[in-house]
């Protein structure tokens, strides 16, 4: 996986990139159905897929947030706003498999270790599910890997 950061008039920008060894359309389902997305997002999610729709996500505990669909174009492109943070997901076809972009603004660049280590646990989990299994993660930070992406992230642009 590759993460780099820019800054854009928004602010700063993590952007992600990993290729996965599955069809564009068996990721864009597992990107945009709430069934499957459920099992790689760090809860649960339900959604009203389109443009303007509402993505409720409920946590361990009930809590939950809700996040605005922006953007719905498939297979290619899905974006959305939570929290205020804009996140836009793309894919692209490589050979046999394809290539799954993410950005996300970040509103607080002291979060952006914190941020990138959880989305580099749902590349993870994503990459799991596609291949037909569950890969159990554990809840909370993972402290180690925030740590390495704080030294990755140490001489970009915040």
């Amino acid at each position: 996986m590759s993460i780099q950061v820019t800054v854009d008039p928004d602010g700063p920008v993590l952007r992600f990139a990993r290729r996965y060894p599955h069809p564009i359309e068996k990721v864009w389902a597992a990107l945009t159905e709430p069934a499957q997305m459920s099992r790689w997002f760090p809860c649960e999610v339900q959604a009203e897929m389109r443009v303007g729709g509402t993505i409720t996500l409920t946590f361990e505990g009930g809590e939950q947030d809700h996040a605005e669909i922006t953007e719905l174009e498939p297979p290619t492109a899905f974006g959305f706003t939570w929290a205020d943070e804009k996140l836009r997901w793309t894919l692209e076809p490589d050979g046999d498999g394809c290539v799954l972009r993410l950005s996300n603004t970040v509103l607080d660049p002291r979060w952006s270790a914190n941020t990138a280590a959880g989305w580099d646990r749902c590349f993870e989990t994503l990459a799991a599910h596609l291949g037909g299994s569950d890969l159990v993660t554990t809840t909370g930070p993972d402290e180690a890997l925030i740590a390495h992406y704080r030294a990755v992230l140490a001489d970009r642009p915040s």
